[in-house]
């Protein structure tokens, strides 16, 4: 990715210097080659390479002074350039090549004096890759999609009134498409550890800038996810480690008083679990100050004192989700504003994915965020609630049960079940949507569908469910949501709509 975009840069900048040599004063090709310049230097810095930001550096200050009047672009400085430039792009090509830069520095500085004491480019560089608009990858997922479900609703037809012949060509067409949606799905995807190598920077500058000494190590395991995906978790990211650095690892001198290495580790790690991928980010630091959190909440009046002596510590760390609430003793550029946790849980949630949280005092904290692979084509189960039909993502189901209607006992006022000795609390899906619900006698059998959120399961009460199948995402519009709970849809082999339901959302 980085090689990729920082070559289309120094195209623009190639190709523009071109066109300012035929009109030099036209300030839109100067800043234009300005910014591109600027841009690979900040790439090119984040990722650890000294020798292409500093060449880009004084391509970039050449043209902050021709921008300024301070210097005129005469075809010597435009040679020396283009000289640059050819360096440039070998450099971003080949992060290993070896370059002496003091001879192209000194012939930017004095071009009428320097004439090509420097080597000439041996080789072309080229991408192996090529740039796709996200926007023409997004048309050919939805496309292929709209062929999933066109083969669903075929085979729904051919099952009913096909011959042998028909259901021959419908088995090879299932194949066919199969590859298709695999191959344009895999378009999308991107290695994790591409968005991995951003972080030992920020890790660093903001441990230095603390005065704490911490040791990054990172494990992307080759994982790939949907770039939309990928986009969604950065922030999230970028959040989890910040809190790590400021409130999880301590400074030397207090590590060393608890008989710990002075040097703090953070762990960000990612694995396959199933269809799904987790992100682990773990420290061993002095963990989450319960009492701490919960103090903050009793004073913030999101929570009575009542109910904070009361609670186990799970409960606790669950106030992390609460907005506004930080336990940050002053604002610093990392944290007190009370913009924390339940941005990165929002955030995690919206993509289908949910987060847990672990802590031990003295010794650390993990987070584990567990995400969808992708999020155009799912898995889901459909099932039947006051005789509509509705999707659950599968990523979100732990199993199904069926229990007798006497099974159901209320605890305080809420409806639950003791499933494998631990209490499950219900919702009744069709009571949240509004919908009119027929009281079961004590013969009836209750379908529950048993669903995880932050680690807690819940219990959700279904009329009935019929299977699980792939479901091709539609997204709905703010005008078209006519409930918080759901903000998808799809289309169902028969033709009809039916809407995805967020589990998150519903208990």
């Amino acid at each position: 990715m980085y090689v990729s975009e920082a070559l289309e840069h120094v195209e623009i900048i190639n190709e523009t210097l071109l066109k300012l040599e035929e009109e030099p004063g036209k300030k839109e090709y100067l800043d234009l080659i300005f910014r591109s310049a600027h841009t690979i230097k900040g790439m090119s810095a984040t990722m650890g390479y000294n020798d292409t930001r500093e060449l880009c550096k004084n391509i970039e200050n050449i043209f902050d002074n021709i921008r300024k009047g301070e210097k005129k672009l005469v075809p010597n400085l435009a040679s020396a350039l283009f000289k640059c430039i050819d360096l440039l792009r070998e450099m971003i090509a080949d992060d290993k090549k070896k370059v002496d830069l003091k001879p192209y520095l000194q012939m930017l500085e004095h071009p009428d004096d320097a004439q090509v004491g420097v080597a000439e480019p041996t080789s072309s560089a080229k991408s192996p890759t090529i740039r796709v608009k996200m926007l023409d990858l997004d048309s050919l997922v939805n496309l292929v999609g709209e062929l999933v479900i066109s083969k669903m609703r075929l085979e729904q037809t051919l099952s009913l009134n096909g011959s042998d012949e028909a259901r021959q060509v419908m088995t090879e067409l299932d194949r066919l498409v199969t590859d298709l949606q695999y191959q344009s799905m895999k378009l999308r995807l991107v290695p994790i550890d591409q968005v991995f190598s951003r972080f030992t920077r920020l890790v660093r500058d903001a441990s230095t800038g603390l005065g704490k000494q911490v040791n990054l190590i990172m494990d992307g395991s080759g994982i790939e996810l949907d770039r939309t995906v990928l986009d969604a978790i950065i922030d999230p990211l970028l959040h989890i480690l910040r809190n790590c650095v400021d409130h999880g690892i301590e400074t030397p001198q207090e590590r060393e008083s608890n008989e710990k290495s002075p040097t703090g580790t953070i762990k960000l790690t990612a694995y396959g679990v199933g269809d799904q991928v987790a992100i682990k980010i773990e420290d061993d630091g002095r963990g989450i100050n319960t009492d701490r959190l919960k103090a903050k909440a009793v004073e913030k009046k999101f929570i009575t004192q009542d109910e904070a002596d009361k609670m186990s510590i799970d409960e606790a760390i669950s106030l992390m989700g609460t907005p506004g609430l930080s336990t940050a003793k002053e604002v610093t550029d990392l944290s007190g504003r009370g913009v924390g946790m339940d941005v990165v849980i929002t955030q995690v949630e919206a993509v289908g994915g949910n987060v847990k949280i672990t802590t031990k005092n003295g010794k650390g904290t993990t987070i584990i965020l567990t995400i969808p692979l992708s999020v155009s084509i799912i898995g889901g189960l459909l099932i039947n609630v006051s005789g509509d039909k509705y999707v659950l993502p599968l990523s979100s189901i732990s199993t199904t049960v069926v229990v007798e209607a006497n099974q159901i006992k209320s605890i305080h006022g809420q409806e639950a079940i003791v499933l494998r000795e631990q209490v499950v609390p219900l919702v009744r899906v069709s009571k949240l949507l509004g919908m009119q619900e027929t009281e079961p006698n004590n013969t009836d059998k209750i379908t529950i569908v048993i669903v995880n959120k932050g680690g807690q399961s819940y219990g959700l009460i279904v009329d009935s469910y019929d299977r699980k199948q792939e479901i091709v995402i539609k997204r709905l519009n703010n005008e078209t949501h006519s409930s918080d709970l759901f903000t998808n849809a799809t289309i169902l082999g028969d033709g009809s709509v039916a809407l995805i339901l967020d589990p998150a959302l519903l208990v």
